[in-house]
């Protein structure tokens, strides 16, 4: 079973391949039906009309993605015309060129099993190794100078397509290539955001928080922990709701993330604060939080709700665990807690 990356390369791929590819053939034949009408040679005017008329059919093929019938139109027009093109014209004219593209084109193919293109080429091969044991002059005789001109016309259409191929291929790939990258962008915020406040989640929180410590305390710079609970959150619920509740959760975590730190949704209504300050004023930092929270109006359906928070603080200047400050900040937190709520506590 493919990848999400392979089905979207092989859509994009496939998709343009066969519409460049069909565009440039169409276009290839209609002017071989322009040059071979000048020339007066009826058989392969009326083969690359006929030509025309398949690729111009094969839009329809490629707007609704029959590939299969697509390729296998191609594979047989192809081979056909340069067969008849070599025998009627001569080897000199290079018809046989676009036999070595269809070899080589066939692995840019779409819905082309791996089978099918190793028999495709090995087929490929052999018609192409009989006309060139079996093919010297044609059937026609054309000017040595026009002979050339067509010869170095068809190597120069067959580099135009298998370098059309290699780029649409190496397009498709970087584009689906980017889109996987920024998926994968995207899925790493996912994965480290809570979903409601777009915050840090607590797993990826705790790493970013011990990263945070051990740096600052090689870097000798005092640190603290602050843990913040809403008061009271569970009345906003039963009163109003749980989009009450959402709702609250979201203004308040607005506001704890101007603070310049980490910050994190550690569980449920409680919040984690990581702050470093050469100076030391945790306390002040944290105590100016509470008072914009306690001060901030926040309303639901008309309705003024009075929000304030409890945050329970611990300061640390050498390194420490994430688990120890935590629970000391914690500790903190339930000492406000139970001493009436909206203030900070530190140890």
């Amino acid at each position: 079973m493919g990848t999400i990356y392979e089905s979207r390369r092989g859509t994009l791929y496939n998709e343009r391949i066969t519409f460049y590819g069909n565009a440039i053939a169409w276009m290839v034949h209609f002017l071989f039906c322009i040059l071979f009408w000048r020339l007066d040679v009826t058989s392969l005017f009326l083969s690359n009309g006929l030509s025309v008329i398949y690729y111009t059919i094969s839009f329809y093929f490629v707007h609704k993605r029959w590939y299969g019938i697509f390729f296998t139109g191609l594979f047989i027009e192809v081979v056909y015309n340069a067969i008849i093109s070599t025998f009627i014209l001569g080897w000199g004219v290079n018809m046989h060129y676009f036999i070595l593209m269809m070899a080589y084109g066939v692995f840019f193919m779409p819905s082309v099993t791996k089978t099918q293109r190793i028999l495709t080429t090995l087929l490929a091969m052999v018609i192409y190794s009989i006309l060139f044991i079996f093919v010297s002059d044609g059937q026609v005789t054309i000017s040595a100078s026009f002979e050339r001109a067509l010869g170095l016309f068809c190597i120069l259409s067959t580099v135009m397509m298998i370098a059309g191929l290699s780029f649409i291929f190496e397009s498709a790939v970087v584009e689906v290539t980017d889109e996987l990258e920024l998926s994968n962008e995207r899925l790493q915020i996912l994965a480290s955001t809570d979903g409601l406040t777009g915050l840090l989640n607590r797993k990826i929180g705790q790493e970013q928080v011990a990263k945070a410590i051990d740096r600052a305390s090689r870097e000798h710079i005092p640190y603290a922990i602050a843990l913040g609970d809403i008061d009271r959150f569970k009345s906003f619920n039963e009163t109003y709701g749980h989009d009450c509740g959402d709702r609250v959760l979201q203004q308040v975590a607005s506001i704890l993330s101007d603070s310049d730190g980490i910050t994190v949704r550690w569980g449920g209504e409680e919040f984690l604060l990581f702050l470093t300050d050469p100076s030391g004023n945790f306390y002040e930092s944290i105590e100016r939080i509470r008072r914009t929270i306690e001060a901030t109006s926040f309303f639901y359906e008309g309705q003024r709700l009075h929000v304030t928070m409890t945050f329970g603080l611990a300061i640390r200047h050498d390194f420490d665990t994430v688990a120890e400050i935590v629970k000391e900040a914690d500790d903190a937190l339930r000492e406000g807690k139970r001493n009436g709520k909206n203030q900070v506590r530190y140890t």
